[in-house]
């Protein structure tokens, strides 16, 4: 004879959906946490100025938009006379704009 299944009550699976539910929302909030506490974390020797690789910039530059970010590239001669591109990847606006500003304060390149 098969062997019948225990029933369960619909309260009993709406506890356990709900608990599940708030199991997955912690989970998620946790790992965004770490996400965001990693991409805090700067590579040793990368490029968050604009000076730091150009000491003069062209007249233009370019913004680029990302899901998670910005990216400001910029044209121009470094220290040694040689053209140069400086692609730097941001966070926020606010990070994008001092960017701008870095890029408006510095020579430009003939």
């Amino acid at each position: 004879m098969a062997r019948q299944k225990p029933k369960v009550s619909e309260a009993e699976l709406a506890a356990v959906t709900e608990e599940l539910k708030q199991e997955f929302e912690a989970l998620t909030t946790e790992e965004n946490q770490m996400a965001k506490s990693k991409a805090k974390v700067k590579t040793p020797g990368s490029v968050n100025r604009l000076s730091d690789k150009l000491i003069k910039v062209n007249e233009n530059f370019t913004i680029n938009m990302y899901d998670n970010g910005y990216m400001i590239e910029v044209g121009g001669r470094d220290d040694e006379d040689n053209w140069k591109t400086s692609k730097i990847i941001v966070d926020t606006v606010d990070e994008l704009l001092v960017l701008v500003r870095e890029a408006t304060e510095i020579e430009r390149a003939e």
